[in-house]
């Protein structure tokens, strides 16, 4: 594969592969109706000219040559011919393209699915890890074939958020009579999408857990076999976790111009008819003299204004005594502090977060070397700060480096791993397999 081009390959290939959206419809709609079935040429025509009048394309007198020419597109990659009975039938790569649309346009958002995959993943990773199983084949069983429908899910969302942009402009473009309802019953879909990206986040939480289980392989220093693969299932949590706040942050720019344009519309609205209102006055009303004034008679329609009303109401209000009265003052009530356990909630705090400067600053010693050097013998590095300082320190600080090689990679480096131990000479029994970082 590595000398496989898909560009390349995809150029020369691309109209058989993909077909053009009268033919992908064609395709679609004989695969609707008779699935992995037999289906005549006459089947295959009439549908053709469905297709073309639902697009609102007429029949022309070059019509038996079109039909022919699809026929024979669609037998190049998506239909079988069988010659001796005169039908046909989909071919595997019609079949899964027809099922691949499909899939993707009868998928609904649902995070309860969601969680569940999770759970399902978390239980077979501890039991996997419990009976000493092979990593790589918890993957390959589980992860990768969960993972299809966990990015769907996300796509789901996203996907409706376009369709909601979408329809905020059409919307504006055609100037729909019920604009104001329209763009309402999009406000409140956004808002309905906002809260499923949040639910779908909170089913993501127990990702978490499976990255500390994943941290804890890698500092026991069995995982080096699986570094690859434990990679990739960080990067895929990373990456959702992304995925969903974009999710959110794009409804939080879209809703306030929504709002926007509704202030917008509604003010516009209002100066319109008030406007009309008072052309209307002004063509319509009539000036009479009464006596030796004149005043203004409007329309037989609107009442004469009021300019001052002569009558008058008095208004009582009864306050009860009990709600002006003076209330007896409420007993304060003290919080207790506990000391004891505030110092040793200060003490862990302040422990983690001398550990955590200590990983940084040997990750940044790492990377600087690396930076300067162009390679970084690893294992050297790695006992000095075995001496300096702790053992949980150094293992950390190796995850780290790790982790961020294959998170970041515009960092472009390589790992190189020999299965060799190195054993220190100042803590017995600590050894590190040789690990060389170099820049690609």
């Amino acid at each position: 594969m590595d000398g496989f081009n898909l560009y390349r390959e995809a150029r020369e290939q691309y109209e058989k592969l993909i077909p053009d959206k009268t033919d992908g419809l064609v395709l679609i709609s004989l695969f609707s109706k008779y699935r992995e079935g037999s289906f005549s040429e006459i089947n295959i025509i009439s549908v053709i000219n469905k297709v073309f009048k639902d697009q609102g394309i007429d029949s022309s007198r070059t019509e038996y040559y079109r039909n022919n020419s699809i026929i024979l597109r669609l037998q190049e990659s998506f239909l079988w011919r069988n010659d001796t009975k005169k039908t046909y039938q989909f071919k595997k790569y019609g079949v899964e393209l027809c099922k691949s649309i499909e899939k993707r346009l009868i998928q609904k958002y649902n995070p309860a699915k969601i969680k569940r995959f999770f759970s399902e993943l978390h239980r077979s990773l501890v039991e996997n890890i419990e009976s000493q199983g092979n990593y790589n084949e918890w993957i390959t069983d589980h992860f990768d074939l969960r993972m299809p429908e966990l990015v769907s899910q996300i796509e789901i969302l996203d996907q409706q958020v376009n369709d909601s942009v979408s329809d905020f402009k059409y919307s504006i473009k055609t100037g729909n009579a019920d604009i104001l309802d329209v763009l309402k019953e999009i406000e409140i879909r956004l808002e309905i999408i906002k809260e499923q990206a949040s639910e779908l986040k909170n089913a993501f939480q127990i990702s978490y857990d499976i990255d500390e289980i994943l941290i804890a392989i890698l500092e026991s220093g069995r995982g080096v076999d699986y570094l690859e693969n434990i990679q990739k299932v960080q990067s895929f949590h990373d990456s959702s976790r992304n995925q969903l706040e974009q999710v959110s942050r794009r409804i939080e720019k879209i809703k306030p111009r929504i709002r926007e344009f509704i202030y917008d519309f509604n003010k516009q609205d209002f100066d319109r008819k008030t406007n009309n209102f008072i052309r209307y006055l002004l063509s319509k009303s009539i000036v009479k003299r009464d006596g030796g004034n004149k005043r203004i008679v409007f329309p037989n329609n609107i009442d004469i204004l009021k300019i001052k009303s002569t009558d008058t109401f008095p208004r009582f209000t009864v306050v009860p005594i009990r709600d002006i009265s003076p209330k007896l003052p409420s007993k304060i009530q003290r919080k207790q502090i506990d000391l004891e356990k505030q110092t040793e909630l200060l003490e862990k705090t302040a422990r983690w977060k001398n550990d955590k400067e200590r990983i940084t600053y040997w990750t940044n010693e790492a990377l600087n070397e690396i930076e300067n050097q162009g390679i970084l013998i690893y294992s050297p590095l790695f006992f000095k700060i075995l001496e300096l300082d702790r053992l949980e320190i150094a293992v950390k600080t190796t995850h780290n480096i790790i982790r961020k090689i294959g998170k970041h990679h515009r960092l472009r480096l390589k790992i190189q791993i020999i299965k060799e131990p190195i054993f220190s000479d100042i803590k017995k029994g600590i050894s590190i397999w040789q690990m060389t970082i170099t820049k690609k």
